[in-house]
């Protein structure tokens, strides 16, 4: 018995030393215990996997600030006749011509601008007139800034000077910390800026007219709209869009040397007009149960004698009768 007993206690001592390798050496045990240990074996907890390092935590986002930030503030330019424009559909149409202007035997205030390559009709607005009377040599040539105007019928180009670039004569009081305006030698001549809305288009007669609108004088008045036609058929879409166009004068034709599309028009409102129709009176207000309103004159040949009226038969075989 003692042999048995000591085999088993060896047997078992080595299944449990593989069982648990942390006890590397058995323990001795009495022949009773081992006689009376269970049977069973206990499972070795499976070790504990290492947890994986945690990401760190994202930075706090910045705090809004309730003033955005400034940008930096766009250079001044230069003085010159034609400036950039303040908004990007704002109208006008205007331009520089090169000449001498040789006025009419009848008026100052009409002639023509003698170019280098033919004249132009031209008409004095506004300030220019004394200007030219009392500052201008009218025996030299002038840079004019000018409206341009074209006739609806024959397309005419005829010119409204409204002022005369010479900075280097007329500007001599400036202050000099002031920029200088651009001299006249450096404008391009025969330059004009048209910008407003393409109301017509032909490409076969190679044309564009395009729609400006005046600015009222008088905060009340309505705006006034005219029309320019110019040389040339872009590429884009052109009808109820607005452009800008770069042009230059080529004897009496504006010509389009560029372009660009600022976008479409907004939508047109509808008149009162428009919704109730063309042509007609409207019916006279009627009242209920009653006849309409109106004139309530008497017609003509009409008289307050009662009127003969024959009743209709009601019953068949009755004859009308009179009253």
């Amino acid at each position: 018995m003692s042999s048995s007993s000591h085999q088993f206690s060896n047997s078992n001592d080595t299944v449990s030393a593989a069982i648990d390798p942390s006890d590397s050496q058995p323990s001795e045990s009495k022949p009773s215990e081992v006689a009376n240990a269970p049977e069973t074996l206990h499972r070795p907890t499976p070790p504990r996997k290492p947890e994986p390092p945690r990401a760190p935590a994202p930075p706090p986002p910045p705090k809004a600030t309730s003033q955005p930030e400034a940008s930096e503030p766009k250079p001044p330019e230069r003085p010159a006749p034609i400036p950039a424009p303040s908004e990007p559909k704002q109208y006008r149409a205007i331009g520089v011509v090169r000449g001498r202007y040789v006025p009419s035997e009848e008026q100052v205030s009409r002639g023509e601008i003698a170019t280098a390559d033919g004249n132009v009709q031209a008409v004095l607005l506004g300030r220019v007139l004394s200007l030219v009377k009392n500052h201008i040599d009218l025996e030299q040539d002038h840079l004019w800034v000018v409206y341009p105007r074209t006739g609806q019928k024959d397309g005419q180009l005829h010119l409204q000077i409204v002022g005369v670039w010479e900075p280097e004569t007329l500007h001599q009081d400036e202050d000099d910390s002031q920029l200088k305006p651009v001299p006249a030698s450096e404008i391009e001549d025969g330059y004009f800026s048209i910008r407003g809305e393409v109301i017509f288009c032909s490409q076969e007669r190679n044309c564009v007219v395009v729609k400006i609108r005046q600015a009222p004088r008088k905060p009340k008045q309505p705006p006034k709209f005219f029309k320019v036609q110019l040389t040339g058929y872009p590429e884009g879409k052109l009808l109820r869009h607005f452009w800008e166009f770069d042009v230059i004068r080529q004897g009496e034709d504006l010509t389009i040397r560029d372009g660009q599309d600022m976008g479409p028009m907004p939508p047109k409102r509808r008149s009162s007009q428009n919704r109730k129709g063309k042509g007609g009176s409207h019916k006279p207000f009627k009242r209920k149960g009653g006849r309409p309103q109106g004139n309530n004159r008497p017609q003509k040949g009409s008289s307050d004698r009662p009127r003969r009226t024959i009743e209709s038969p009601r019953k068949s075989g009755e004859s009308p009768s009179t009253q």
